[in-house]
């Protein structure tokens, strides 16, 4: 794989929110995973309610609360096995037909990836297959960044910085 940048994609009260963007490409991973499904008519309402779900619930109320994440080797996903009700949102995940993958750092930050419908029950088979070695691969570099001290986490703010004090997070 090559090259990523580390963006904020969302920014709440409760959680910010990261994702990756290839350096060649237009479009973030998490981008990408929203697009390709928000005019499917089977996963239209189900990509609202995560959305929902991570913005509005993860986001503006809880925080990242480590018992929301399917712990996916090194990677974690969403939406977690429960059923959760905010408002008006309403979310029933035992047999929810995406899985969007990620890394949890903290309550107060999550870095999204990509993601895709669930077709098996191993996150390693069907069409989760690609993004589960994708987001595992993200995440082991965004770790060993961690490890050797190239991105620093302010969990005071909620944020992640360069070591090199650059604006742009780049990782090879």
């Amino acid at each position: 794989m090559n090259s990523f940048v580390l963006e904020i994609w969302a920014e709440e009260s409760k959680c910010r929110f990261y994702t990756v963007r290839q350096l060649e490409e237009e479009y973030s991973e998490t981008d990408k995973f929203f697009l390709k499904y928000k005019d499917e008519p089977n996963l239209k309402r189900s990509i609202s309610e995560l959305a929902n779900f991570i913005v509005k619930y993860i986001g503006q109320k809880t925080g990242a609360l480590n018992y929301f994440f399917r712990f996916e080797n090194r990677a974690q996903a969403l939406p977690p096995i429960s059923k959760y009700k905010f408002s008006q949102l309403e979310i029933e995940t035992k047999d929810f037909p995406l899985r969007l993958y990620c890394l949890r750092i903290s309550d107060e930050i999550v870095i999204l990836f990509n993601g895709a419908e669930k077709s098996s029950q191993k996150a390693q088979e069907g069409k989760t297959k690609k993004f589960f070695e994708e987001a595992n691969y993200f995440a082991n570099k965004i770790d060993n960044a961690i490890i050797n001290k190239d991105l620093l986490i302010d969990y005071n703010e909620g944020i992640i910085i360069s070591s090199d004090g650059e604006k742009e997070i780049v990782l090879d």
